[in-house]
């Protein structure tokens, strides 16, 4: 009877130890050593269970609160609504405990990110085409996963706010005193009552609004190639010039300070936020589509403009900024171009014109001077877009059908066509959503692909070389000595653009675009294009540089040519091959400039000929050929 009450009482003392110490005894269940998985989540990011969650333990906390400046209270809560699904929300480490009594362990880190800049004119924007119906525009976006990708919009207009921003009530426009307007208390608060002070625009959180424009297929790519977060700051101002991005002396209220206003103050809020340990900065840089308003700016011109707002905008958002951007003080690494059109027909091919701004965009993103090092070609599909069957084999050759179609564009509207003509992506001046889907995906994979952020793929490179109507290929052309032929490079696919390498100059002179003869004594020159081992040669000959063949006429034992003499000349070279075969063979090379006659005693009997004679020039560069053909 004894130790029947003494175990009684010993059990009584362990339950009262059990009692008295009951979280103690929880928290030994649910530990990181004791789980029975282990998963990795970066700030911000939602992950969804199998089963639904019984609770969730934090074990320790890394980050802090942006706002109050204390430790975030949690590492992972269960997102609204749902049973399952977590939402990272600070940094460290928590264990799941699930229905069927699972224990999963979660560590939490700080999440990498890119910070991006968006500016241009319109189609930057995203403005609605006239022609197009703006109900489409609002729902054929683009829509990202929550919690990946974040969007700031300072509109141009209160009407594009409404439009292109698609907010249900009216935004201030963007200007100089107000980019703080736009910018949440943390970069996670969607709590506001204004739409535009919210991050998660461009995702499938319920109280987004959307975003018309390339932004949502930008990020989305973004996300895919580079495996990290993504913010992205539309700035860009429809209808504006070049003239309106300059930065001058003063800081003006212009759209080149509108946008680095807006830029600098979500660069602030980041830099709490990577102060609180929620990120860690990936990339910065900046997209740029503009040109259609300075059609008839000249190449050199514009050039020069938007190298004076490129270097200004690189030394506004770069290094020794102070503590406000303690950890954001690197140079943005890279300006993308999303190559504009010429301002005309979409549906014709004059609207690939060689204006100022085209000629000075691509020799930029082509050339490899150290000034031009970080411009690169962002995007050049749309020029595809001139003709019926050029869209209809551009989306054939991307996407295998229309489920293929959908899985590469998550929009809100489920019933939308694959486009197989040019009025599907581009009406007027502006392109349609269906159009800005592809640019902006695109121009994210080129930038990625160029600046080494992702893999690129195997992909056959092509070069075009065209003239001033930018559509037609050429490998020569005849021009007076004295004239410049405009000669542009295309390279495919647009990521290799910056490889371009120019590795022989014979007898010609590159001024940017424009290639010369060096002297008005040259009869020729040649430029050879290299790109990813594959070569183009452009020709340029003087139109004085051709020795005609005046008389060819059988004579007793062969045949007579005679040519004429050019002044320029120092030497001639005539040459003979057999009707049906290929070879030229070499007869006769002249010493002076005034033998202009040669008699072949070598010329076989029945046979058909063709002769050829080149001039020349004191260089050793030649004219162009000189045929003539003669019968047995």
């Amino acid at each position: 009877m004894k130790n029947i009450c003494k175990g009684l009482v010993i059990l009584c003392i362990l339950a009262g130890v059990l009692m008295f110490f009951p979280g103690d005894v929880q928290a030994a269940k649910l530990t990181m050593k004791n789980t029975d998985s282990k998963i990795t989540l970066k700030y911000d990011d939602r992950y969804t269970f199998k089963k639904d969650i019984e609770q969730i333990k934090t074990i320790s906390v890394k980050s802090e609160n942006v706002q109050t400046g204390k430790k975030d209270s949690e590492v992972l809560r269960l997102a609204e609504g749902s049973k399952n699904k977590v939402i990272a929300s600070g940094c460290g480490k928590a264990v799941v405990e699930l229905k069927n009594g699972k224990k999963i362990g979660v560590k939490v880190k700080a999440a990498q990110i890119s910070l991006l800049l968006l500016i241009g004119q319109s189609n930057m924007e995203g403005s609605p085409d006239k022609l197009g119906v703006l109900e489409d525009y609002q729902n054929e976006y683009v829509v990202n996963k929550e919690g990946k990708v974040y969007s700031t919009y300072g509109p141009s207009t209160l009407s594009h706010s409404l439009t292109n921003g698609c907010f249900k009530t009216a935004s201030p426009k963007l200007t100089i005193w107000n980019p703080y307007d736009y910018i949440p208390a943390s970069l996670t608060d969607n709590s506001s009552i204004n739409e535009w002070q919210r991050t998660n625009n461009l995702t499938d959180a319920v109280n987004a609004t959307g975003k018309t424009g390339i932004d949502g297929a930008l990020a989305k790519e973004w996300v895919k190639k580079t495996d990290e977060k993504v913010w992205l700051v539309n700035a860009a101002h429809s209808g504006s010039s070049i003239e309106t991005w300059l930065p001058g002396k003063e800081r003006v209220n212009n759209n080149f300070w509108q946008a680095v206003s807006l830029y600098k103050a979500c660069e602030q809020l980041l830099n709490k936020e990577i102060e609180a340990g929620h990120y860690k900065l990936s990339h910065k840089g900046y997209f740029w589509l503009q040109g259609e308003s300075d059609d008839k700016m000249s190449a050199r011109k514009y050039l020069e403009k938007f190298m004076s707002m490129h270097k200004r905008l690189m030394e506004e958002t770069g290094d020794g900024r102070g503590q406000k951007y303690k950890n954001l003080n690197k140079r943005m690494e890279f300006a993308g171009i999303l190559m504009v059109r010429a301002h005309g027909n979409p549906a014709d091919f004059s609207d690939l014109y060689m204006t100022g701004p085209r000629k000075a965009q691509y020799y930029m993103c082509n050339s490899s001077k150290e000034k031009f090092r970080n411009i690169y070609l962002a995007s050049h599909i749309s020029e595809d877009w001139v003709t019926d069957e050029g869209v209809d084999s551009y989306f054939k050759s991307r996407y295998e059908d229309i489920d293929s179609y959908y899985s590469f564009n998550n929009m809100k509207k489920t019933d939308v066509f694959m486009p197989s003509k040019v009025a599907d992506v581009h009406q007027s001046v502006h392109y349609t959503q269906l159009g800005y889907n592809e640019l902006g995906r695109d121009a994210a994979a080129n930038i990625c692909y160029a600046l080494k952020y992702a893999k690129a793929p195997e992909t056959e490179t092509k070069i075009r070389l065209v003239g001033e109507d930018g559509y037609t290929d050429i490998s020569s052309a005849v021009k007076a000595p004295d004239d410049d032929m405009s000669v542009t490079v295309k390279t495919f696919p647009a990521y290799k653009a910056k490889s371009l390498e120019v590795m022989r100059k014979d007898g010609v002179e590159l001024d940017r675009w424009n290639v010369r003869l060096r002297s008005s004594n040259c009869f020729s020159g040649k430029v050879k294009y290299i790109v990813g081992g594959k070569s183009r040669v452009y020709t340029l000959w003087a139109e004085n540089g051709t020795s005609t063949i005046q008389n060819i006429m059988k004579v007793p034992g062969g045949v007579k040519i005679d040519w004429k003499k050019l002044k320029k000349a120092s030497y001639y070279k005539v040459f003979r091959r057999e009707i049906g075969t290929k070879k030229w063979v070499c007869i006769k090379k002249t010493k002076k400039n005034n033998d202009i006659s040669y008699t072949d005693y070598e010329a076989g009997q029945g046979t058909d000929y063709e002769y050829m004679v080149r001039a020349f020039d004191k260089y050793g560069t030649r004219g162009q050929n000189s045929l003539s053909y003669i019968a047995p």
